[in-house]
């Protein structure tokens, strides 16, 4: 089968239409006979797993298990909010943690958290129906996660999947990482609950979203300052359309998808882009399933998002960090094994994650200057010619220049990624 997309496709706009495609289908599908909160349930696994880059169709094997959690959490936050919470943060906290134990136990750990966030953001007949809340749940998971796998491999089937591994971080990290998520998501709860009542989802999702994937301390301190001025733009945007459209149901469904495209296209110049749409998105969802407060979207909603943000920040940054430094060296130190080899693709991907890791002192280089930014400079500069599927002479006198600066500033023992005491 050949790709769904051309090879002059761009690769934002590959990449926006690989995330966003299967949320359009698992919408089409689900709305002609399920309840909103089931669909919402659904676009939301498809949303956020259509970033994930694993095409193993066996991930479907897991939708019962992930269902069965999010039913779990349902019937206990029904029981007592003390007891969902609780759920919650452990569930969350161990499977970040299991990553430790290997990519199978990754797998399974975010097979059981996607869900789990979706539930937070479209609860699916929570409390007294059970099993309702679990069939129903399974049916939109398997929809999600059966679109988010077929566009996945069709995408795929023109590059060569690689099966080496990404090179691999310390248990120690992800362990550490497991408990800030637990204490950034605890206290998210707390907060939450005790100041903005019935929107503290709002608090939990800022500190998911800002720690789930923060890579250094740093990063978790960019995101959080981009995810607050991102829900800023967002809920201001979302108040206008909101007054805009009415009660038009259509076309809120219509302007709610076409924010999150927008948000995936414009998310590579900028997370704070993608957290605006985000935040739009579930303004406009918040007034579709009828608890939309314009006053509340200005005010509680900005005040919940900044304390959710803190929440994640503050575990990152105190709680056994990550250097950003030594993140980056790592990621370097990767992109130059990689030129060695002779293996553009994989260069290519380890230079990409290289600039990932880079951005929070890409942030403040006008104030502050690392010599790690010349190395990402560096290979940036041969970046398309790694795409070309070239490992060109200047690739190769890049990767030596780095080298020798890597190694003259310790870059073999700082690239460990090993958390530090604050």
């Amino acid at each position: 089968m050949r790709s769904i997309f051309p090879a002059t496709t761009g690769p934002r706009a590959r990449r926006a239409a690989v995330g966003l495609l299967p949320v359009v289908a698992t919408v089409a599908t689900l709305a002609p006979f399920a309840s909103l909160g089931v669909v919402v349930l659904g676009a939301a696994v498809a949303l956020m797993g259509g970033r994930s880059p694993h095409t193993d169709a066996r991930r479907l094997l897991l939708v019962p298990a992930g269902s069965l959690t999010v039913a779990v959490f349902a019937v206990l936050f029904g029981a007592s909010h003390l007891a969902g919470d609780c759920f919650f943060v452990l569930a969350v906290a161990l499977a970040t943690a299991a990553r430790a134990l290997g990519r199978a136990a990754a797998t399974v750990g975010r097979a059981l958290v996607l869900p789990l966030i979706g539930m937070l953001i479209a609860p699916v007949a929570p409390g007294a129906h059970p099993l309702r809340t679990l069939l129903w749940a399974t049916l939109a998971v398997l929809v999600a996660d059966a679109y988010v796998l077929t566009v996945g491999l069709m995408v795929r089937r023109d590059r060569p999947v690689r099966q080496e591994p990404a090179a691999g971080v310390p248990a120690r990290v992800h362990l550490a990482r497991g408990v800030q998520a637990g204490v950034a998501l605890a206290a998210a709860f707390l907060v939450g609950q005790s100041v903005f009542g019935d929107h503290w989802a709002w608090t939990v999702i800022s500190a998911y979203t800002v720690g789930a994937a923060a890579r250094s301390r740093g990063d978790a301190i960019l995101k959080g300052i981009h995810r607050t001025v991102g829900a800023v733009g967002g809920t201001v945007a979302a108040t206008l359309l909101a007054g805009a459209v009415g009660a038009n149901r259509t076309l809120t469904v219509g302007l709610l998808l076409a924010v999150l495209a927008a948000g995936a296209v414009l998310r590579d110049y900028g997370y704070a882009w993608w957290a605006a749409s985000v935040t739009a998105a579930l303004a406009l969802l918040y007034q579709l399933l009828g608890v939309a407060d314009p006053h509340a979207l200005l005010a509680g909603r900005l005040a919940a998002v900044v304390a959710g943000a803190l929440c994640a920040v503050l575990p990152a940054a105190l709680l056994v960090p990550v250097r950003t430094g030594a993140v980056v060296r790592k990621r370097a130190a990767e992109a130059l094994r990689a030129i060695k080899g002779n293996d553009p693709g994989l260069a290519a991907e380890r230079v990409g994650a290289l600039r990932e890791a880079a951005k929070p002192l890409q942030a403040v280089r006008r104030w502050h200057v690392r010599p790690e930014l010349a190395w990402v400079d560096a290979l940036t500069a041969v970046l398309p010619d790694l795409r070309r599927a070239e490992v060109t002479d200047a690739a190769r006198h890049a990767a030596a220049e780095v080298g020798r600066s890597l190694r003259a500033t310790g870059g073999d023992r700082a690239g460990q990624e090993r958390p530090r005491p604050a």
